[in-house]
């Protein structure tokens, strides 16, 4: 006699479909142990670290480069002080050979027997030696003879002088001699300048 399905019976596919959708009180839903934000903090974590190390660095290398740059300006500033002090010494050791000229000048006038022309002579041939040296550093003398053209670049006149022996605005005599030193006027001639006649 063949088996009759009753209304109360209950297939596989029916149980199969009651145990996915049954659910049981008290339990939670499943939560996988890995989540994506965990591996976010990690990385910015792992970039924070980065970051920190550079700054470290940066700041490493800018603290040597101001202790090296303290040095340089300090090195340069004893440089340029040596070169404030030194800076005539060329000239200096030129001149004291001048000194000595004038000292055997002086040391001779004083004697009694001494020959005045040879002791003239002596004190021009050292006044040439200390012009020449002048010279040889780049000191040289602004031309003020008499009879010179008057340049108020070069000459500054205190006074002026009615003759006929010079022309107009040209040099009568020289109060004190100018110098210029390597194309600078350093001080200026003092100069008398003819008016020309009355």
């Amino acid at each position: 006699m063949p088996y009759k399905k009753r209304k109360e019976d209950v297939s596989f596919e029916d149980l199969n479909s009651a145990e996915t959708e049954e659910t049981f009180e008290g339990d939670e839903p499943f939560v996988s142990e890995y989540a994506p934000e965990e591996d976010a903090d990690l990385e910015s974590e792992s970039e924070n670290a980065v970051l920190f190390k550079r700054v470290e660095d940066l700041t490493s290398a800018y603290l040597t480069l101001a202790a090296d740059f303290e040095n340089y300006k300090k090195r340069t500033s004893k440089n340029m002080e040596d070169v404030r002090k030194f800076a005539s010494e060329p000239l200096m050791k030129d001149l004291v050979e001048v000194a000595d000229n004038f000292e055997r000048a002086v040391t001779s006038a004083e004697k009694e027997n001494t020959d005045k022309d040879s002791l003239r002579e002596g004190i021009k041939n050292t006044y040439r030696q200390f012009m020449t040296i002048l010279e040889s550093h780049g000191l040289s003398k602004i031309p003020s003879e008499p009879g010179t053209e008057f340049d108020p670049h070069l000459h500054e006149s205190v006074a002026q002088v009615s003759t006929k022996e010079y022309p107009e605005e040209t040099i009568v005599n020289v109060l004190k001699s100018g110098y210029i030193l390597n194309g600078k006027v350093i001080r200026a001639a003092t100069v008398t300048v003819s008016s020309g006649e009355e």
